[in-house]
């Protein structure tokens, strides 16, 4: 990628990270809306367990919450795009949040590539099977109870995030540490695929 598209890139990831605890209350409420499809519910259910679920590994906090920050993004257009009859009001009531969504996703798509965005958004079949405290997605989705507690979850994700405006000042200065960490996460997931 040229350098204003890195530097465009960059400037979003620092927004899109700063902002990761507060965008995820937009998936919090899609788990519990009971008009929008059950489809999407689960694809944010199982967005909201993959971006507060702890990691195995040393691994960079920005690089982990960029990638969460984009499956965020992507779940964000799965909504709207096959919500159903009542997305429209779930878009107004978070108007704002799914203009800027749409917008930094536009720039992510450009920095990233068709072939890397396609892989990240492939990835919900797979997320969907995760299990949260022992708990099926679905469960999230159909038991209101326990949507409940992933909502609690979420919230308390918000109060432990490492990540402010603050600290990443003068922290992201290439885009190819993310990229290379996407494109290692790709090659894994091929293994997997083709071992038998």
């Amino acid at each position: 990628m040229d350098k204003d598209q890195e530097r465009s890139f960059l400037e979003i990831l620092a927004r899109a990270l700063a902002s990761l605890p507060f965008d995820l209350k937009v998936l919090l409420e899609a788990v519990s809306d009971p008009d929008l499809e059950h489809e999407v519910r689960e694809i944010a259910a199982a967005a909201v367990v993959f971006i507060i679920s702890p990691r195995e590994g040393n691994i960079d906090p920005y690089l982990r919450y960029g990638e969460d920050a984009i499956m965020l993004r992507l779940a964000g257009r799965r909504i709207l795009e096959n919500g159903g009859e009542s997305t429209g009001q779930f878009r107004q009531r978070f108007a704002e949040d799914f203009e800027r969504f749409a917008g930094e996703l536009a720039v992510i798509e450009r920095a990233l590539g068709q072939p890397l965005m396609g892989w990240l958004d492939g990835r919900w079949a797979a997320l969907r099977k995760a299990a949260y405290a022992r708990k099926k997605i679905s469960v999230f989705v159909d038991d209101q109870e326990v949507g409940m507690f992933l909502y609690d979850d979420g919230l308390k994700f918000g109060t432990n995030y490492p990540i402010s405006e603050k600290s990443l000042a003068g922290r992201l200065k290439q885009a190819q540490p993310l990229v290379d960490h996407l494109q290692k996460k790709w090659d894994q997931d091929k293994k997997k695929i083709t071992q038998p």
